[in-house]
């Protein structure tokens, strides 16, 4: 595998794990906490399931396409400690300055007692978003600081795992009509893919979503850049003007759940 490729999937594999997580967010109604193993070795967003903080972790990655942070293949049963363990060996802690979306944290010392998936990186000091699963009414998103629960936290690098499976089983509002209109069946394709309520509303929610799930900053402001990376990641030309071709290539790659 090129250096490029191996880019291009951890990059792939980012983006899975922060809409992953903010999907299991957008449906915690039916997601429960129970500290129990295994925990469920399932098709990505399958409803219902109950696990715990570390099991959610290991579930979001499995799911995302990125390695076993226990270094066991996702045989149901790693846990903070052996998330630790693993990461420690293969030198896989970093730095709050290197943390990227999708990294872990992990709180207090071995075996843990609590961690979270960075849906931002927390780098320059940054209160960075998480999602947290520690609790029954769980995951929420919610700030770093509002997640620690005890000292010393231990970030842990995500890692590819080579292979990205298909994200999101099969999308309930597809498939659509490639004819370049962006009305309300697109928008809530669009918005189920992105893990965000699907009210056929291309609003500030939906329109930050889409931009964190470009890579870019969530301003809401859906700019000629903004414009470009999604013309970009929906291989149509890069004009910065959002017209029907834009739409059809993000019809035909919500079709092909390729999106």
């Amino acid at each position: 595998m090129t250096t490029e490729a191996q880019h291009a999937t951890i990059a792939q594999v980012r983006l899975n794990m922060v809409a992953n997580c903010r999907w299991a967010v957008a449906h915690r109604d039916r997601i429960t906490y129970a500290e129990t193993r295994p925990y469920p070795l399932i098709p990505p967003r399958t409803l219902p399931f109950t696990t715990d903080c570390s099991g959610f972790a290991e579930m979001m990655a499995r799911w995302s396409g990125a390695a076993d942070p226990s270094g066991v293949g996702f045989d149901g049963l790693g846990y903070t400690g052996s998330i630790l363990d693993y990461s420690k060996a293969q030198s896989q802690q970093i730095t709050r300055e290197e943390t990227q979306p999708g990294d872990f944290a992990i709180f207090g010392p071995h075996p843990g007692v609590h961690m979270v998936v960075l849906t931002e990186s927390a780098a320059g000091g940054h209160d960075a978003l998480c999602a947290s699963h520690g609790q029954q009414g769980d995951p929420h998103e919610l700030k770093l600081s509002e997640a620690i629960v005890e000292q010393p936290i231990t970030f842990v690098r995500l890692m590819p795992g080579g292979v990205v499976p298909p994200q999101g089983g099969p999308n309930p509002w597809c498939p659509l009509n490639v004819d370049g209109e962006f009305g309300p069946p697109t928008v809530e394709a669009l918005q189920w893919k992105l893990g965000v309520d699907q009210d056929g509303d291309f609003g500030p929610d939906t329109k930050k979503a889409l931009q964190r799930h470009l890579g870019m900053a969530p301003t809401g402001d859906i700019d000629a850049a903004t414009i470009k990376a999604l013309q970009r990641h929906v291989s149509v030309s890069s004009s910065g003007v959002w017209g029907k071709e834009t739409t059809r290539g993000m019809q035909r790659r919500l079709n092909a759940n390729t999106f």
